[in-house]
Parts: C-alpha cells; structure tokens; sequence
C-alpha cells in the first residue's frame, strides 16, 4: 500500500550482528587439533569424570565427584540449588577450571582443555536460560551451531536434518528468535547445539520456566534423542521426578558432593532422599 503524502519514513532497524560477520569466525580461529580417541568398547564409558575438585576463586563447589555415563544414556543430575550442578557442567566443559581429578571422553583426557576444544571434541554445552540471539532468525540462530564445519555441503545437510528432527523450527525458521516461545526457545537451542555433532550433551535445567504441560514435551524430546541418534546426554534438573522418568541413572549431589546414585526408579521411590536433599 502506497504511503500517504507526508508519511514520515520508517526509523532503520536496530544494529544487529550480521550473520556473514559470524561465519568467519570459523575461519578466524584454527584450533590445534586433539588426538583421536581411542576405539570404543561396551566397558568404555562414553563420559567419565573421576574425582573432580573445581570451584571459583577462593571457593571449591566440587569435592571430588565421580560420574560415569554409559554411551546412548541419560544420566539425570540431581540436587537442590548451590548443591554443584551447574558448576559440574561448565567443569566438563572447560568454563571452570579443574584443580583436581580428570574428564575423559571415550577415554580421551579432556581435562583443563579450552572451551572450543572440548567442543571441537565432541562435547556439546546448552547452559540453563533458553540463550537465544533474539535479534537473529531462527535459521540465523540455528546455523552458528555449525560454524564448526568446515565443509559448507555439510552444514546445509545439517541443517536440513535439523529441520527434520524439529519440524516446529522448520515453520519459523524466518522467524526472529525473540518472538518464540519458552518451549520454542528450548528446542532451539538443542537443535543448535546438535549441529556440532556431538557425543555428549550437557544440558543444564532445560525445563527452568516452563509449563508443566512443556516440560513433559521437552523431557520427551531428550529421551527421543538418546533413544534415536545413540546421543549420551548428561541432564542437570530440579525437576527430579521429571527427569528421572526418562533416565537410565541418577545421581544426588549435596553441597558438591555425590550422596547417593543408582538406578532412577529407586531414587524416585526414596521419598526420604527427595525430601532431604531435593525438598520434595
């Protein structure tokens, strides 16, 4: 429709990054490159963490936590707040520093490894928080996931794939991240952090802020995940009956240290445990 004489123009959009700008950085930063893993056995954990001690500054959150994540597992990661979840990731991650013990993914040692590196390994983080760029597109959002491939083929046939797995995606994909919803949010940035081609997925409480009725969808999602692609998914939630539902194992961290671990259903069941240390 034509604008009326003396319409004033419409302001300029705001400033946002452009997505050329973003694609160099894989180009910008070459990675020194990390030794293969060895062969994989049916005993080879798919993740193990061996007592780990980590914490900030002055601080120490984890006193020697062990972990051991079967390959195509999820391993549910309980506790009430302050009690080393978070931390647990970002250590495995490589955000916060080890002071002690060691991550070894398919039994290569990734301990004290830089973010990037441990990610370009195979390890892939989704923080709490649904970390959307709100001012990008979805497809925008979706394809700084695969800045790590090199091969540009590659990242279109990612990309489609990711299309596949999240059809609701597909339907926004010129969509801003921002107008989104939670559940929209969370399964963006899952299917972000997919592109990579990771091994493992650490994903930390992504049923934080949503309804009920979300939550169950987005617990269903990890599990047709590992059931699916064989992924092994390293799950921190408050949510414990949640996410015990859909996990292979469980662990209860308190102040930094595991308590108790074993099969879900038994942690479910334990209705002292959850009261004391989840306050359920």
């Amino acid at each position: 429709m034509p604008e009326p004489p003396g319409a004033a123009a419409p302001p300029d959009p705001p400033d946002r990054p452009e997505l050329s700008e973003l694609s160099e950085l894989s180009e910008l930063s070459e990675l020194p490159e990390l030794p293969e893993p060895p062969a994989t056995s049916p005993a080879l954990p798919a993740l193990a963490v061996e007592d780990l001690v980590a914490g900030y500054g002055g601080v120490t959150a984890l006193h020697g936590v062990s972990v051991s994540a079967p390959e195509g597992t999820v391993t549910a990661v309980l506790g009430a707040n302050g009690a080393g979840k978070t931390t647990l990731l970002r250590a495995i991650s490589g955000l916060v520093r080890v002071r002690r013990g060691r991550v070894l993914l398919h039994g290569a040692d990734l301990t004290r490894r830089r973010p990037e590196e441990t990610a370009r390994a195979g390890v892939a983080h989704v923080p709490e928080g649904q970390g959307v760029i709100t001012e990008l597109t979805v497809e925008e959002n979706l394809r700084l996931g695969a800045l790590t491939r090199i091969d540009r083929a590659a990242r279109a046939g990612a990309l489609a794939q990711a299309y596949e797995q999240f059809p609701v995606l597909a339907a926004r994909r010129r969509k801003a991240a921002g107008t989104l919803s939670g559940g929209e949010r969370q399964m963006l940035v899952i299917a972000r952090a997919l592109l990579s081609r990771p091994r493992v997925l650490l994903l930390d409480e992504p049923s934080l802020g949503l309804a009920p009725k979300i939550i169950t969808q987005v617990m269903g999602l990890v599990a047709q995940l590992r059931d699916s692609t064989g992924l092994t998914i390293l799950l921190v939630e408050q949510n414990a009956r949640a996410a015990l539902a859909i996990a292979n194992q469980g662990i209860v961290l308190h102040l930094g240290r595991v308590v108790e671990a074993g099969d879900p259903a038994a942690l479910a069941a334990d209705t002292g445990l959850l009261n004391h240390y989840l306050g359920l």
